[in-house]
């Protein structure tokens, strides 16, 4: 397990010796359950469809099927190392001893949680009689798969909970009794409203104790996940009943995992590892560096530019800034950058690419806004060239003001220029083979993303980037996240259900209708609302927790909920480099080994050009909706 070492380099105990070999079959486990399959399969359906008009039947299904396995192969190792994502705002600020105590009871929280995963899934998997509509395969071998994840999860759990109290041991027994208490008497008050209903307690009351039961788990530092799960299910009790939440429960944990509707986000997630592990984004960069590094501020620049191409293929806000950090920063380091630039601009630069296409963020809302993935990632690319070229401009306006924090360097000759482009042509092949493919309506969002983790392994490989070594750690880390994920959309798909039965988000739609306040103003609110929630919590349980309260008010006023998906997932990016959680300034500042508080002085002028980008999108529709309506 990724566990602090010893204190006083004490040897391990049995717990950690064995928590250690548990670790490397999670590892193997996950590595046999990533879903290259998957991936090999969809980009043959595509393939066999179009050169042989002959599809693969029932690929789709298919897919469906094993999704399940992927993520649940990998759920116990994304524990084993400590990649499930926590709200850590609070606990850094305690003690080593006081986090390690209040770690123990939320581990024990985890557990509890866990338990009752494992008796839905099995419940449903002994009493379930579905079958597949085109194979008439039957799930339940399926669901068994996701209960025996759950029960390597549980696995993992146990064994963190008794390395965890081996260590609060030796700071005294009064310490072990208060873990052992802050543990349990949560999990009975949990059990006791699971299993009890509360006369007079409206639905909507009962909501707001679940948002805020919810919030103080985020707090003590329960991973996100399991704190959804956890505040989801007990008071989707208390409103509905045990036995129909332990049912809706089993289907959540199941169809979460094995919908279509996320297979772009796990095969995207795939395809960026691979792009990753083949160093793409180096040549991505050389390519910027080359044609505009001799500018004023053309180190920074480049890499803003890179992080936008290597953003626009893998689709995540902070491999850009972790791949750019270690190929940039030594460079502008250098060549006398000023840090705070330096710093400042690969952490923020990352965040174009959940804008550019293909962007995670834009998948995950448009699955629970129902919309058109497709139309969502046209709908974002304007935007992301805008926040690119908004970005460029900060860099210039700081070294124009201040020439010192970026001096120039020499101009590259034309040669050099384009040998860097050759390298770079077949990462942009691809790039334009994926997106243009959606966009011309060759195949889906998911068949595009088959095809791009495919061809991002193929051209690793033909570029001779590609070892055994490597191949295995993209598949490992590809695991973990995936695993991490699906772990909070399982979660947030039953704190939608227990929202849903709250009744919450209708009552504050009929609410904001009533006070007849101008959609302006609403969508101030909204902005306001979501900045401020930005700085505290992490942008996917964000995401999750705030679309479906949104969306009700959103059809208040007849908002293009394609437009207001753009505005959402910016603002969701705001946070990400917004101070005190901002979780791409935590990333660099370990990165590059610099104080907290550069960190943030350096992300202000980003985030301000952020705001205009908000701005821009919300009195010009168009900049957003232009592209879509083109293309349909």
């Amino acid at each position: 397990m990724s566990m602090p070492a010893n204190p006083g380099g004490l040897p391990c105990s049995g717990p950690e010796r064995a928590a250690r070999k548990f670790t490397v079959f999670c590892k193997w486990l996950s590595v046999g359950g990533i879903g290259c399959v998957i991936v090999l399969l969809t980009f043959l359906d595509v393939f066999l469809r179009y050169f042989f008009n002959s599809p693969i039947a029932g690929a789709h299904e298919v897919t469906e099927m094993l999704m399940p396995l992927v993520v649940f192969s990998g759920i116990a190792y994304a524990q084993c190392r400590k990649n499930h994502v926590t709200m850590d705002i609070v606990t850094e600020r305690l003690s080593p001893e006081n986090r390690t105590v209040l770690e123990t009871s939320t581990t024990i929280w985890c557990a509890a949680t866990c338990a009752v995963c494992i008796r839905a899934t099995a419940k449903m998997a002994l009493t379930t009689t579905t079958i597949t509509h085109q194979l008439g395969v039957p799930i339940n071998p399926f669901v068994w798969y996701v209960c025996f994840g759950f029960c390597t999860l549980m696995v993992a759990f146990l064994l963190d909970v008794l390395i965890l109290l081996k260590r609060v041991q030796r700071m005294g027994a009064g310490r072990v009794a208060f873990a052992l208490v802050f543990g349990a008497v949560p999990v009975l008050l949990a059990w006791y409203m699971a299993t009890h209903r509360f006369p007079g307690v409206g639905p909507v009351n009962l909501g707001i104790m679940g948002l805020c039961v919810m919030f103080f788990l985020f707090v003590c530092g329960m991973p996100v996940a399991f704190a959804l799960m956890a505040a989801g299910f007990v008071f989707s009790c208390a409103i509905r009943g045990f036995n129909p939440a332990m049912v809706m429960y089993g289907k959540v944990m199941f169809f979460s995992s094995g919908s279509y509707h996320w297979v772009p986000l796990m095969f995207f997630m795939l395809m960026g590892y691979f792009c990753y592990y083949g160093e793409l984004g180096r040549d991505l960069y050389s390519f910027a560096r080359n044609w505009i590094g001799h500018f004023r501020g053309g180190l920074a620049q480049g890499s803003v530019c890179a992080c936008a191409a290597f953003g626009a293929v893998v689709g995540d806000h902070l491999s850009g800034s972790i791949a750019m950090n270690a190929i940039a920063l030594p460079e502008m380091r250098a060549n006398n950058y000023d840090d705070k630039l330096a710093v400042g601009t690969l952490a923020c630069a990352g965040v174009i690419g959940s804008l550019i296409p293909p962007s995670t963020n834009l998948i995950m809302y448009g699955v629970l806004a129902e919309q058109s993935v497709s139309e969502l990632f046209m709908a974002g690319a304007i935007p992301g060239v805008i926040l690119t070229v908004l970005f460029c401009l900060v860099v210039w306006l700081i070294a124009v003001l201040k020439p010192s924090a970026a001096p120039t360097i020499p101009k590259v000759p034309m040669g050099e220029r384009l040998r860097a482009l050759k390298y770079t042509l077949p990462i942009l092949a691809l790039f334009l083979l994926v997106i243009g493919g959606i966009y011309g309506g060759m195949f889906t969002p998911a068949e595009g993303g088959g095809i791009g983790a495919v061809g991002a392994f193929a051209v690793a490989l033909f570029m001779r980037r590609m070892t055994l070594k490597k191949f295995v750690a993209a598949l490992n880390d590809s695991a973990k996240f995936i695993a991490m994920c699906f772990a909070v959309l399982t979660g947030a798909a039953m704190l939608s259900y227990f929202m849903t039965l709250s009744r919450i988000p209708t009552v504050m739609a009929s609410g904001i209708a009533s006070l007849e306040l101008s959609g302006g103003l609403t969508m101030l609110a909204i902005v306001v609302v979501m900045i401020v929630l930005g700085c505290f919590v992490p942008a996917l349980p964000l995401l999750l927790v705030c679309v479906p309260i949104f969306l009700p008010i959103a059809a208040v006023y007849d908002w293009n909920l394609v437009w207001f998906g753009v505005l959402m997932v910016i603002l969701l990016n705001m946070g990400t480099i917004t101070p005190p959680f901002g979780v791409n300034l935590f990333v660099i500042k370990e990165l590059a080994s610099v104080p907290l508080n550069v960190m943030f002085r350096a992300a202000m002028p980003f985030a301000a050009a952020m705001a205009v980008l908000v701005a821009v999108v919300y009195f010009v529709p168009q900049s957003a909706l232009w592209l879509p309506n083109v293309f349909k």
